[in-house]
């Protein structure tokens, strides 16, 4: 903008021989005032700013009449317009380039040439400075939407280690203090089933750090991206996550911990990618864990088994009557990280009591075969 007003200055000293004249030299430069400090950095005020150009080229078109000095205006028009100032002002500064053409056509009567082409010019000032000032709000716009989205995404990431960690943490206490229970009531009886079941709830105990390792150390690396260090990576947080294939196992856990669990679970030739493998395990590790937590000693049955299409996994999930903890109307931390968990993976979820009485988990999860299966 400054190198546009250096140039109107230009044009309006030798836009032709007749126009040379001392009075349009010395305003003609000192409308130059206000952009040489604009670009050194001091910002005035719109207003003041507008009379600061305005002013001088009022002077080099109605005292010089020379038509000249409505090019510095018209920069001027562009650049009030693009500020971020009350329309009055925007208005006044439109309003008194639009006089001074008027002004110069009244004063050289028949000779004047060009008011209307000068009056269009004038239009299109008007209407680059609204654009440049539509284009910078979009831009602003657009970096919040960014910063937003950014927040968002962080917001994401953060509620999706939480499930990861309360899902491990959640398994391997509940595991655990089922142990150390059997433990504690064997210690003076049989002292060797006592130290049994320490052993492995010391196991489960490791096996659930390194899980928690696992799950944030391959978290962290989906939003850094693949180790950037070139260093030695863990072992641990290179193993796999939990998948399909590892629901038996589970199970076996919970059984070996005193879970009663009458368990159906045919997966065979089902193909299904990462992220459902991982959530149809989770889902049957909360519903197992609930059963334990909430109705110790009774028996839960477990169904998971395909749809027979290839296209559904479905995991049933059925204990006892609810305890007070169930029926207080509060659904606790893992319920609804396991129902955000199916929903992200595209499937559906219900929890509640069955109409038998029993407290029933039902989920449906789209199989989607990875590329390595496809």
């Amino acid at each position: 903008m400054s190198l546009a007003a250096a140039c109107a200055a230009l044009i309006a000293i030798f836009g032709s021989s007749a126009s040379i004249s001392g009075i349009t030299i010395a305003f003609a430069l000192i409308g130059l005032v206000p952009w040489a400090l604009e670009s050194g950095g001091v910002q005035l005020r719109p207003p003041l700013f507008a009379v600061l150009t305005i002013a001088p080229a009022a002077v080099i078109v109605l005292a010089d009449r020379n038509p000249g000095g409505l090019f510095p205006a018209m920069i001027a028009v562009v650049a009030i317009t693009h500020r971020r100032c009350s329309s009055v002002v925007r208005a006044a500064c439109l309003a008194s380039a639009v006089g001074l053409t008027v002004g110069l056509t009244v004063l050289e009567g028949a000779r004047s040439t060009g008011g209307v082409y000068f009056l269009g010019g004038i239009g299109v000032s008007w209407l680059a400075g609204s654009m440049l000032r539509r284009q910078e709000t979009l831009v602003a716009e657009l970096r919040q939407a960014a910063e937003r989205e950014r927040r968002h995404a962080a917001a994401e990431e953060r509620a999706r280690i939480a499930r990861e960690v309360h899902d491990v943490v959640a398994h391997s206490l509940t595991v655990t203090m089922l142990h150390v229970t059997g433990a504690r009531r064997a210690i003076s009886t049989n002292p060797e089933r006592a130290a049994e079941a320490l052993e492995r709830a010391e196991t489960v105990g490791r096996e659930s750090l390194d899980s928690i390792r696992q799950v944030v150390g391959l978290l962290r690396d989906s939003v850094t991206g693949a180790d950037a260090s070139g260093g030695s990576r863990d072992p641990v947080a290179d193993a796999p996550l939990p998948q399909l294939s590892d629901i038996p196992a589970l199970v076996a856990q919970y059984r070996t911990a005193g879970l009663c669990v009458a368990a159906s679970v045919d997966i065979d030739g089902i193909a299904a990618d990462a992220t459902t493998s991982l959530t149809a395990f989770r889902v049957v590790q909360e519903a197992l864990s609930n059963a334990l937590q909430h109705a110790p000693g009774a028996p839960v049955e477990l169904h998971v088994a395909g749809d027979g299409h290839g296209t559904v996994l479905r995991i049933v999930a059925e204990n006892p009557a609810p305890t007070r903890a169930r029926t207080s109307g509060r659904q606790g931390l893992g319920l609804l990280g396991m129902t955000e968990r199916v929903r992200a993976a595209g499937g559906s979820v219900d929890v509640g009591p069955a109409d038998s009485g029993a407290w029933r988990i039902e989920a449906a999860l789209p199989l989607r075969r990875s590329a390595a299966l496809s």
